[in-house]
């Protein structure tokens, strides 16, 4: 919740800005990002986002029926 407080606290700052500071602002930003590692989440498998599925029948037809089922 204090990181809430400090970015809504940033954004304030941000708005005061003269447009061209706003520019350096954005631009440095990006920067930040583009040198993010992107190999750190190549590590992670679209498998590992549906964890709560393992082992459990994901087929189109067992899908169906429980929808049926439930309707």
């Amino acid at each position: 919740m204090a990181n809430l407080a400090q970015i809504d606290r940033i954004i304030s700052e941000v708005h005061e800005l003269e447009e061209h500071d706003k520019i350096i602002f954005f631009r440095r930003m990006g920067e930040m990002f583009s040198d993010f590692d992107a190999r750190e989440n190549e590590d992670i498998t679209i498998e590992s986002a549906f964890g709560l599925w393992e082992g459990r029948s994901v087929a189109k037809d067992a899908l169906r029926k429980k929808a049926w089922k439930q309707a």
